[in-house]
């Protein structure tokens, strides 16, 4: 059932209120169903004048703004933004990898101020309707449903430091009050006080963004009480990866109850966990894992196939399986020096 909640008060244009109502809550409903435990959607018409906006927190990583404004006396603008994530290290390098992944898509990541200042990055697009263009609403948002869908792989593949917007919520101290411009100085001296003073979370969620792994690791190891070794398991896998340590990766994913490479209720396979298995030299297991290409497999299977079958020694196949995946995602940088340094010929 839906969570949407509405603002009676109308203080803009009548048609920007209805627009959102008609065309965009009925979108929301379609492509996010929200989750029983989500916020869920709220359409907001400030009191201040500003142009009314739909906003959802849907689960999942998704936290979505759809703000309507005026442009004729037909037609009108849906600006439509995803929050992508936080990268605290450097914005700046993050955001030109994630522009060049979109340059084949309706999106791109939005100039805001927030993304030199707080890491934060959003995605989105800028789109012309008209009161009966329902179809086409419905259909670009569930181009960024989809697209939430595939940053939820994309990332911990390629960009393990970002953070999503619930891993900045609910910290000890609040991410806005942080010192922004010394978050290394910051933990270097978290890690410097006694256990008991420190503030766990706020440290862990920094030594991740800024892929400190090593201090990802000693945090999950000094707090046992705050990090449950079997909820953090995917996270030490991760940490692992990361530094090459292929076992003791594929010891923390079984400590997280993975089976047959998903945690539970996990939707895909867990990259970290495969990619373990696959450089541990368990490299058929990861095969039969990942299965044959299969219709809405996500995106990341044919370059975990390619990786796999190259370890195992079937270059052809690892090729083919390559190409597949640039196919659909060429504008992966990252994923092409990656290959590159795998198999030079088979990016």
């Amino acid at each position: 059932m839906s969570k949407q909640k509405t603002n009676k008060t109308v203080r803009n244009s009548p048609p920007l209120v209805t627009l959102l109502r008609e065309l965009v809550v009925p979108a929301f409903e379609e492509q996010f169903n929200p989750a029983e435990d989500a916020p869920g959607f709220e359409l907001i018409d400030p009191e201040s004048g500003e142009p009314p906006f739909v906003r959802g927190e849907l689960g999942g990583g998704r936290l979505v703004h759809v703000q309507a404004l005026p442009l004729d006396e037909m037609r009108s603008i849906l600006r439509i933004s995803l929050l992508a994530g936080h990268f605290i290290d450097s914005a700046s390098g993050p955001a030109l990898l994630v522009g060049n992944l979109l340059e084949l898509s309706p999106f791109h990541v939005r100039a805001d101020f927030q993304l030199g200042y707080h890491g934060r990055m959003s995605v989105g697009c800028d789109l012309m309707v008209r009161a009966d263009d329902a179809a086409i609403v419905r259909h670009r948002l569930g181009e960024l449903a989809q697209l939430a869908d595939d940053f939820e792989w994309f990332f911990p593949l390629r960009m393990p430091t970002r953070l999503t917007w619930q891993q900045v919520a609910g910290l000890e101290i609040d991410w806005e009050d942080l010192p922004h411009n010394d978050l290394a100085g910051f933990l270097d001296e978290g890690l410097q006080v006694p256990t008991a003073e420190r503030t766990p979370l706020v440290l862990l969620r920094l030594a991740r963004g800024l892929g400190r792994w090593q201090d990802v690791l000693q945090l999950l190891r000094e707090h046992p009480a705050d990090f449950p070794r079997k909820e953090w398991a995917p996270l030490k896998c991760m940490a692992c990866r990361q530094l090459h340590r292929w076992l003791p990766a594929i010891r923390a994913a079984k400590e997280g109850g993975i089976r047959h490479g998903r945690y539970p209720g996990a939707k895909w396979l867990s990259p970290s966990y495969v990619i373990a298995m696959i450089e541990g030299g368990d490299d058929i297991e990861a095969l039969r894992f990942l299965g044959k290409p299969a219709e809405g497999e996500p995106g990341f299977y044919p370059w975990l196939r390619g990786l796999a079958l190259h370890r195992a020694g079937d270059c052809e196949q690892a090729s083919t399986s390559f190409s597949s995946y640039f196919l659909n995602w060429p504008g992966d940088v990252l994923g092409v020096a990656a290959t590159h340094t795998i198999a030079p010929d088979d990016e």
